[in-house]
């Protein structure tokens, strides 16, 4: 008698594919995605005995040089040379920290200060709330409303910044773990006052209660008003059939 049929599995099913059509889907994925060859895989063309590399290359984290580091800052080459100009030079000291920069005269301080990289505090930018108060010659002046003055050649324009006035390190991460415990906390007080205060608690349960005995009370009394309505109607009623 004939065997019965083996079943086929569905990985008979499946198309025969064979290993180089499989590599060079592989490598096409890998270009799709920004991956780059490596030099080594794909030698250049007549390139015999080229040394292969056996480690991995990877990416250099380290902290690149600026361009101030490289080729000198304002105090180095000169303000010009470092694309500052303006013929007065202005100095912003906050506690032992000191920025220098050029202005011209007229030029918002504020712009200036935004050229150094010296951090300033606003809020009204109105020149109003005083919030963005800085000290030059013994005086408080609002960086958002004052320009640079004329200064005479030879000195310079000294800015004494408030040491509080510190630029805010307040994580922009939406989720933090202090974040989920203070959510935690707030939802653990919500269920506690829920179960002291809500519908099915003991005071809940006494307010609902008052309440609907307020609206039968009301009931009563408007029941009660409706019939005297009724019965005054009724005897003026009465009394004109009589006369």
């Amino acid at each position: 008698a004939p065997s019965a049929a083996r079943p086929r599995r569905p990985l008979d099913l499946m198309p025969r594919v064979a290993p180089s059509h499989l590599l060079l889907l592989a490598a096409a994925v890998g270009l799709a995605a920004g991956l780059q060859p490596s030099p080594h895989a794909f030698p250049a063309h007549g390139a015999r005995n080229v040394p292969r590399s056996s480690s991995v290359l990877m990416k250099d984290w380290s902290r690149r040089a600026t361009l101030a580091e490289k080729t000198g800052g304002a105090g180095d080459v000169g303000a010009a040379a470092v694309g500052l100009t303006g013929t007065i030079p202005v100095v912003f000291t906050q506690g032992n920290d000191t920025l220098s920069t050029m202005a011209t005269i007229g030029q918002p301080l504020s712009a200036v200060a935004a050229q150094a990289g010296q951090y300033i505090k606003y809020k009204c930018k109105k020149g109003e709330c005083g919030t963005c108060a800085v000290r030059v010659d013994g005086n408080w002046i609002r960086t958002c409303s004052v320009t640079v003055p004329h200064v005479p050649a030879g000195q310079s324009y000294e800015v004494f910044v408030r040491g509080t006035m510190l630029k805010p390190t307040k994580s922009s991460r939406f989720f933090s773990v202090k974040s989920f415990f203070s959510g935690f906390k707030n939802n653990l007080l919500g269920m506690v006052g829920f179960a002291k205060e809500g519908p099915l608690s003991r005071k809940g349960k006494e307010v609902f209660n008052d309440r609907i005995n307020a609206e039968r009370e009301i009931a009563v009394k408007v029941a009660a008003r409706k019939a005297a309505k009724a019965a005054q109607a009724g005897k003026e009623g009465g009394d004109l059939k009589a006369r």
